[in-house]
């Protein structure tokens, strides 16, 4: 018997059953951001997938399929439009996000890690990438760089989230969503080892700022 406490629409039910297996069906609110609702769906033998709602998750699709073996994104499982909305079903990536206390990381060192991490995606080969402008001086970036959208697993990272905005861009942007989540989560001090760690130019305080200020949602 499975569970109805999570009104999806037929054909985006009977997708996820069947990536799921059959079976009681565990159904959990994940999230809800600027970027859409998240919902968790566990299956009898232990697999779990998210369901995605949004006006508009085409672009997400697309970019988790082309980011597919150059950063660890999600598997697309299915995309439907129902309901006025699309629906994007994924695969779970391995780890939790950046700021779960289970890390047992203090902020500083989140911060640093937060640095290292985002040098290394930044370094990623962009030749290609139909998103974004390319231009001197922009590299593949998330878009939305976050730590509830950054995972790790053993310290080390283990998947991305949260892709709608991906593609070539100002490395900055992403600087600034970094710098934004670190002072959100864990107050002003951080910036300094991420930036450091990242590899970035030393910056006054007021330069800091300005950056955490770039970042709007």
């Amino acid at each position: 018997m499975k569970s109805s406490s999570l009104s999806l629409p037929p054909g985006v039910r009977a997708a996820a059953e069947t990536v799921l297996g059959g079976g009681a069906i565990r159904e959990e609110f994940a999230w809800m951001s600027w970027a859409g609702t998240v919902w968790r769906l566990t299956g009898d033998g232990g697999v779990v997938i998210f369901v995605k709602r949004a006006a508009d998750l085409a672009g997400e699709r697309d970019r988790l399929g082309w980011l597919a073996g150059r950063w660890p994104v999600p598997r697309v499982a299915g995309f439907f439009h129902e309901s006025g909305d699309d629906w994007l079903i994924t695969h779970v990536v391995p780890g939790v996000p950046m700021y779960d206390p289970s890390i047992g990381w203090a902020p500083d060192r989140v911060a640093t890690k937060l640095g290292e991490i985002l040098r290394g995606l930044h370094s990623t080969a962009g030749v290609g990438c139909p998103f974004g402008v390319s231009k001197r001086g922009n590299v593949l970036i998330h878009g939305d760089y976050c730590l509830p959208n950054v995972l790790v697993h053993d310290g080390e990272l283990s998947g991305l989230v949260d892709m709608g905005q991906a593609g070539l861009g100002n490395p900055e942007d992403d600087l600034a969503a970094g710098v934004w989540t670190l002072h959100y989560n864990f107050g002003k001090g951080f910036a300094r080892p991420f930036l450091d760690a990242y590899g970035w130019p030393p910056m006054t305080d007021q330069a800091i700022e300005k950056l955490r200020r770039k970042y709007a949602r």
